[in-house]
């Protein structure tokens, strides 16, 4: 009894050198020379074998062979043999046949393939009809290097999960089929159909895949870490915060001047509680930052500074008379230089001063 996985590689191995071709013609003439041997044929019939595959797969061009004729010192020309129909699938009532070996049954699927190359990436679809064998033979195939190959690049990174997925509709498909059965009268490019090959967790793709995954996990997580659970750096941190500073200073600097205008209390209560509901809104942009510990105390200061000038605004709007609206100002003033404290201590530490410098 051979190894098969031996008798794979190598004939893997001897494919790829003296016949080439693209992967499902490469697979397809390995799994014929393996059967060739599994069914008791010495090499010579299983490189024959190969040989013929890759033959009617590439259209009828001839193969290479590793001692072409000689005649006259001059090299035969081989004449081009036509290569064989497809097999029946499905026309006049017929059970669908396999595109590669004519096996029924067989159903309609797709098989992707994705290789990222860093700069640009290829993709690749094998179109059905195919039976459980030829189906399980390209998938295991192409599962593997799209999980061997597939991540290398900035676009491959997020293709190749999908491209994996789109598999599954095709892997649904083939096990629900039941074992090929061949019609040694229809004519088809395999004699057979493709030996499966081994098990997709025997073959180095998943392992890959997993070692990217773990990098990518474990690099997430040591950011996250060195920033208390926080993914955002310090100049989106900064520019978040000033965001949130400008908005409210715009608010305040055109409410400031409406006050400023009005010649009565009651025209000063609706710019003054405008300002209080932009320092809520203010606050409930900080308080919506996942802010990494180093700036966790300085980014509640300024939550308790602005929620204390708020208070403080509120009251003053209530204020019926002259004097009662004086009063209350004052204590206006001394929360606005204490927000003021705040806001500059976040904005410093965090590297990034505030953009548009007011009275706020």
């Amino acid at each position: 009894m051979i190894d098969q996985d031996q008798a794979r590689k190598f004939w893997t191995s001897w494919v790829r050198r003296e016949i080439g071709g693209n992967d499902m013609i490469q697979e397809a003439a390995v799994s014929a020379a393996v059967n060739e041997l599994l069914l008791g044929h010495d090499n010579q019939a299983a490189a024959n074998a190969a040989r013929d595959t890759a033959h009617r797969l590439s259209g009828g061009v001839p193969t290479p062979h590793a001692a072409p004729p000689q005649q006259g010192g001059r090299e035969v020309v081989a004449t081009p043999v036509a290569a064989a129909g497809p097999a029946a699938s499905g026309h006049a009532g017929a059970p669908l046949a396999c595109r590669l070996c004519g096996s029924t049954p067989a159903a309609n699927m797709s098989i992707h393939e994705h290789n990222g190359r860093l700069l640009w990436m290829v993709h690749k679809t094998n179109k059905g009809p195919f039976c459980r064998d030829c189906g399980t033979a390209l998938l295991r195939h192409h599962q593997n290097s799209t999980l061997f190959q597939g991540w290398f690049g900035l676009f491959s990174f997020f293709i190749t999960p999908v491209t994996l997925l789109l598999n599954l509709v095709a892997w649904r498909k083939v096990k629900a089929l039941g074992p090929p059965q061949r019609d040694p009268n229809v004519e088809s490019k395999l004699a057979a159909p493709l030996t499966p090959g081994k098990p997709l967790l025997r073959r180095p793709g998943p392992y890959v895949a997993a070692v990217v995954v773990a990098a990518v996990a474990i690099f997430l997580g040591v950011k996250s870490a060195d920033t208390g659970g926080c993914l955002d750096s310090n100049t989106e941190l900064a520019n978040r915060k000033t965001d949130l500073h400008n908005t409210y200073v715009r608010t305040f600097n055109r409410d400031s001047a409406a006050i400023e205008a009005c010649t009565s209390v009651d025209c000063e209560r609706a710019p003054k509680l405008e300002i209080v509901a932009a320092l809520k809104t203010f606050n409930d942009g900080l308080n919506g930052v996942c802010w990494p510990d180093t700036y966790k105390a300085d980014a509640a200061a300024l939550v308790r500074a602005n929620s204390a000038m708020a208070d403080a605004v509120t009251l003053w709007a209530a204020a019926t008379t002259p004097d009662e609206d004086q009063s209350r100002a004052q204590v206006v003033t001394d929360e606005l230089a204490r927000r003021r404290a705040a806001d500059a201590v976040l904005s410093r530490d965090l590297g990034v001063p505030a953009a548009t410098p007011a009275a706020s």
